[in-house]
């Protein structure tokens, strides 16, 4: 059974990387999760204004815990056991670091953050499934209107 670190941020991209996961479970890949939602360390604004350090981790683990939420009940629904984990850094480097001290087979991951999946991949002892953003579809006819379209406009 292959243990996957499924990073997650709360978009509806990172989301479509837990898609593609459940995807290649129907056709075959046996898989238990990890889900992974890193937050920003708190700015020194915060931790100036904030009367205990305690409320501001709270509020970040409670904000992580909401952006895997999704995932948790996706796995739910499809039978795939999961585990969940809130940390707070750098989020390319937690990725890496998470996927190696979790003892991960494979890290998918959605592309929407160049920076972070380049670093990912640049950095990860493990493969890295990268998700595109999809984009919607577009039909046939809707672009050979467009070209229509742009060969009668005027030069």
């Amino acid at each position: 059974m292959i243990r996957t670190l499924l990073p997650l941020d709360g978009s509806t991209e990172a989301l479509a990387a837990v898609h593609q996961a459940l995807q290649l479970r129907t056709q075959g890949l046996d898989f238990t999760a990890v889900l992974l939602n890193v937050q920003e360390p708190p700015h020194l604004y915060e931790v100036v204004l904030a009367p205990d350090a305690d409320l501001i981790e709270g509020a970040s683990h409670e904000a992580g815990e909401h952006a895997l939420a999704s995932a948790q009940a996706l796995l739910d629904a499809a039978g795939v056991a999961h585990e969940s984990l809130v940390v707070t850094g750098d989020a390319a480097q937690q990725v890496v670091e998470q996927a190696e001290l979790l003892g991960c087979d494979l890290v998918v991951l959605a592309s929407q953050s160049h920076t972070v999946t380049q670093a990912v991949q640049r950095h990860s002892r493990v493969p890295v499934l990268l998700v595109p953003h999809l984009l919607p579809e577009v039909e046939p006819a809707d672009l050979a209107d467009q070209e229509d379209e742009a060969s009668a406009e005027p030069t």
